[in-house]
Formats: structure tokens, C-alpha cells, sequence
């Protein structure tokens, strides 16, 4: 396989994983609303502004490169800090968009930017650990959603 074409690869891997975190950050979200709605027996508003969505299509679109990049670009590391290399990241990068002021001018929205941290955590330890099993079955590393199994 030519090598612009495992780049091409790469980088549809990565949209398709920052596409498959953007949707869990709407049904995490979706979901734990519906859950305080029947612990508070009131109603959850499920709306949400248009900058929160941009907000999450970014970080999950830059998480999934940072993914492709620790799992895909850098092979020499140990699994463990390619890993951790992986979590500070997305730490660092909910805690920016914490910093946002759109984000932070409206009050209630704090449930949407922890379904997204937990949807980037979730996806990233679980195609992380799919991709290193892969490796131990295969010998060969990939970053190539479709081929782990």
C-alpha cells in the first residue's frame, strides 16, 4: 500500500472516530438528562446552543488526531505512555473548552461538556485497547477503525 494512502486511510479513521465521539457525547448526554428528569421528577430542557456543538465536533475531531497520532505516528513507545500520553491530552483538552467563554456563559450546560469528556475517555480506551490487541493477535499495528477486532 502506497503511503499516501495510508495516510488517507488514517485520517478517515480519525473522522470516523471524532463522528462516533460526537454522537456518544449526545446520547451520554441525552441519557443523563433523562436520568435527573426522573430523579427530579421535573422536566430536563434538552436544548442546547449551536456553539455547543461546534465545541464538541472540534474537541472530538482533536481527540481522534490525537488518537491516530499516539496509536498511528508514534510506535516506539510503550503502550502505557502512548496511553497516557492520550488521557492528559483529552484532560487538558475538556479543560480548555471549559475555558470558553460561550461555554461558560450559560449556567446547566455543565452536563454537556462531561458527556463529552466521558465520551472521549470511553472511545479512547476502548479503540486504544482494541488497536494493542490487535497487535498482540496480528503483529501488525493499525489505526484503521474497520480492522480491529
Amino acid at each position: 500500500m502506497k503511503k499516501t494512502d495510508k495516510h488517507k486511510e488514517m485520517e478517515l479513521s480519525g473522522k470516523a472516530l471524532g463522528a462516533a465521539m460526537f454522537m456518544a457525547t449526545a446520547v451520554i448526554y441525552m441519557a443523563i438528562g433523562a436520568i435527573f428528569a426522573v430523579l427530579n421528577r421535573e422536566g430536563f430542557n434538552y436544548q442546547l446552543p449551536f456553539a455547543f456543538l461546534i465545541q464538541s465536533m472540534i474537541v472530538s475531531l482533536v481527540s481522534s488526531l490525537m488518537w491516530v497520532v499516539c496509536f498511528g505516528v508514534i510506535k516506539s513507545w510503550k503502550f502505557f505512555a502512548r496511553y497516557s500520553m492520550l488521557l492528559l491530552f483529552i484532560l487538558a483538552l475538556a479543560g480548555v473548552s471549559m475555558l470558553i467563554p460561550v461555554v461558560n456563559a450559560i449556567e446547566g450546560h455543565f452536563i454537556w461538556i462531561i458527556s463529552g469528556l466521558i465520551s472521549t475517555f470511553a472511545f479512547g480506551t476502548a479503540v486504544a485497547v482494541m488497536s494493542e490487541k490487535q497487535l498482540k493477535k496480528t503483529g501488525a499495528r493499525s489505526v484503521l477503525i474497520w480492522e480491529l477486532k
